[in-house]
């Protein structure tokens, strides 16, 4: 039987650990070898995608591109970021070269975003490529992961590229990933028949807070990178009308589903409270385009919370983004997000947390938490 006592023991102690682990979520490990090293082949077992390079058993077809990944990147980002790129052998066998702009640049969070691919043939010159829009869950939420990463570095695409040395020979494969809860660019390059791999860390922060997270205010401010706020309408003392609070209805969905990427109060659309939380189907590790997304959604007014499922599939495009963007925040943060809302819980005693989201913050991996006050007053927690 899970209790609150047992809950907050658990919680104090995955805190200290990760306090005494620097708040950061890069760990070392003895048999991998450097990340940069140019005797690495591939990723090894530090990846956390299963993607690899598409260009047969003969790597010498690059040989015949007329254009570098550089300056394809350099031509594609004169109309905007580019997320994505590699060179592939497209269905007829032949070298194709694959770009990945986003409408709206990297500023824009990806359930705001439109994700397209532009391919075409490196053995021609100029190079073009026509334009596919994506409509797909796998291409949605590899875009929406990618974005996610980025924002998460300090280094675009093409500055990643461009810090490979040239004895690395051709680079044909520059996509965001993540190495030991650190976001950045995998890329391979290639001398004859050999690739080489290495690991461009972006570089963004591991700046922790949440053992001593700062109340912000009413909102986000200026630094918000997504658009969303809580759904309460103009009375947030609704929530305190809910009988179960979000970290035991946490601690309950968790103990069947595993760890959760989201939770939030909010009205539904029969002007009812509602609390929502989002697991994932194949575990917190599995990157967003293996995994599959749903929400649990009940009535916290009943003591015996009885959410009912919902899995998100394609046409939904707008949460099936959003949840690849919570996913890959989350594997980049260095604590849960249970533990997230527990922070809040102690910054605000007498408080009652309705909103807890993923979100990102001057490169920082963290979560938003609402709290609504023993002033009755929205207070914000960015806590990583």
């Amino acid at each position: 039987m899970f209790t609150h006592r047992f809950a907050i023991r658990s919680l104090v102690a995955v805190s200290v650990l990760a306090l005494a682990s620097g708040c950061s979520a890069t760990t070392d490990n003895a048999d991998e070898t450097d990340s940069t090293a140019d005797e690495l082949k591939g990723p090894g077992s530090a990846a956390t995608d299963a993607r690899t390079p598409e260009l047969g058993s003969d790597l010498r077809v690059l040989q015949s591109s007329k254009i570098s990944m550089a300056a394809a990147l350099a031509q594609s980002e004169k109309s905007g970021a580019v997320i994505e790129a590699k060179f592939e052998l497209n269905d007829d066998k032949k070298l194709s070269l694959s770009l990945y702009p986003v409408s709206a640049g990297l500023g824009v969070d990806a359930e705001r975003q439109k994700f397209v691919e532009l391919a075409g043939d490196p053995t021609k010159a100029p190079f073009s490529g026509e334009t596919e829009v994506f409509a797909d869950q796998e291409h949605l939420t590899r875009s929406a992961r990618d974005i996610t990463l980025l924002q998460l570095s300090k280094k675009t695409l093409s500055q990643a590229v461009a810090s490979v040395p040239s004895s690395a020979g051709f680079v044909f494969w520059a996509i965001p990933t993540m190495r030991h809860g650190r976001a950045g660019i995998g890329i391979y390059s290639a001398q004859g028949k050999t690739q080489q791999y290495r690991f461009v860390d972006g570089g963004g922060s591991d700046e922790c807070n949440f053992l001593w997270p700062k109340d912000l205010g009413a909102g986000p401010g200026a630094k918000a990178t997504d658009q969303r706020t809580p759904e309460l309408g103009n009375d947030l003392t609704v929530v305190r009308a809910a009988k179960v609070k979000m970290s035991d209805a946490l601690a309950q969905a968790e103990q069947k589903h595993g760890k959760t990427i989201e939770a939030k109060y909010e009205i539904g659309d029969d002007g009812k409270l509602s609390l929502s939380i989002y697991p994932v189907g194949k575990g917190i590790e599995m990157d967003a385009e293996r995994n599959t997304f749903f929400e649990l959604a009940g009535d916290p007014t009943n003591a015996n919370f009885q959410p009912e499922k919902t899995e998100f599939k394609v046409p939904d495009v707008e949460h099936l983004t959003r949840s690849a963007r919570d996913l890959t925040i989350v594997q980049a943060a260095s604590i849960s997000l249970r533990t997230a809302v527990w922070s809040a819980e102690q910054a605000m005693p007498g408080g009652f947390v309705y909103w807890a989201i993923p979100t990102i913050r001057d490169t920082r991996a963290g979560y938003g938490v609402y709290v609504l006050g023993k002033d009755n007053k929205a207070h914000y927690f960015f806590i990583s």
